[in-house]
C-alpha cells in the first residue's frame, strides 16, 4: 500500500470517529415523554386524552366545541366551569424535568373577588409532596411555579395577556430553572425545587373542586410532558 493510500484510509478513519462522536454530543441525554394531551376537540362531558395514557377528563360546567387553536376548545364562563383529571403516577416527575404547554384567550381580567385565573394545577401551597401550576395574575401576566422537597421558584413575566387573543403558554422545571414561554419568548429563573411527587388530581381551568381562582376565556391543547 502507498503512503499516499495509508493517509487516505487514516482520514477516513478518523472522520468517522468524529462524525460519531458528534452525533452522540447531539444526541439528548434524555428524551421528553407526553404523559397527557387533552385536544378539547370533544362533544360530551368527558376530556380524552390524544397520549395513549388513559388521563380522561371529567368536565364540570364546561362550553364544548367553542373557537380553538386550532379546531375546537373549551370555553370556561366562571359558573364555576373545570375540568378534573384523576391522579396518576404520570403526572409526578419526581426530579425529573416537566413541561406544562397550553393555548389561552380570554379578554376579562380575574377581578379581586376571583383573585387568579388557574389554567392548569396539580396540588395546593400546603400538598405534601409539591405541586405545580400554571396561573394568569390579577394583572393579566402568566406565572409560573413549582414547588418540591428542595425549594419553591416561580416566576411571572410577559405582558397583559386579556387581549381577546389566541397566546400560547409553557410552564417547565428545566434541571435547576423554572422557564415560562409567551408566544415563544422565554423568560428563566434558576433555582432548585427538589423531587416533586403528591396523589392530587389535575384540575383545568379552577383550583380545586369548589371552582376557586376559576378561569373566564377558551382554552385549547393543554399537554403535560416529562424527561
Amino acid at each position: 500500500m502507498s503512503a499516499v493510500s495509508r493517509r487516505s484510509g487514516l482520514f477516513i478513519a478518523l472522520a468517522a470517529v468524529v462524525a460519531g462522536l458528534l452525533l452522540l454530543t447531539a444526541a439528548p441525554a434524555h428524551a421528553a415523554v407526553v404523559v397527557a394531551a387533552w385536544n378539547m376537540e370533544d362533544t360530551g362531558s368527558t376530556m380524552a386524552d390524544s397520549s395513549g395514557r388513559g388521563h380522561t377528563g371529567t368536565l364540570h360546567g364546561v362550553t364544548v366545541r367553542q373557537p380553538g387553536q386550532p379546531g375546537f376548545g373549551y370555553g370556561f364562563n366562571g359558573k364555576p366551569s373545570y375540568a378534573t383529571v384523576p391522579s396518576g403516577a404520570d403526572f409526578s416527575p419526581g426530579t425529573a424535568n416537566i413541561r406544562i404547554s397550553l393555548s389561552v384567550r380570554f379578554s376579562v381580567l380575574p377581578s379581586a373577588a376571583v383573585g387568579d385565573y388557574d389554567l392548569l394545577r396539580r396540588g395546593l401551597s400546603t400538598t405534601a409532596g409539591g405541586d405545580y401550576k400554571l396561573e394568569i395574575l390579577g394583572s393579566g401576566r402568566a406565572f409560573c411555579l413549582f414547588r418540591g422537597s428542595g425549594g419553591l421558584v416561580s416566576l411571572s413575566a410577559g405582558p397583559n395577556l386579556a387581549d381577546n387573543r389566541w397566546h400560547s403558554l409553557g410552564c417547565a422545571r428545566i434541571g435547576k430553572s423554572v422557564v415560562l414561554t409567551i408566544d415563544g419568548v422565554a423568560f428563566t429563573k434558576a433555582g432548585t425545587t427538589g423531587t416533586i411527587a403528591n396523589t392530587s388530581a389535575v384540575f383545568i381551568g379552577a383550583k380545586d373542586g369548589a371552582g376557586n381562582d376559576q378561569y373566564r376565556g377558551l382554552m385549547d391543547s393543554v399537554s403535560i410532558s416529562v424527561g
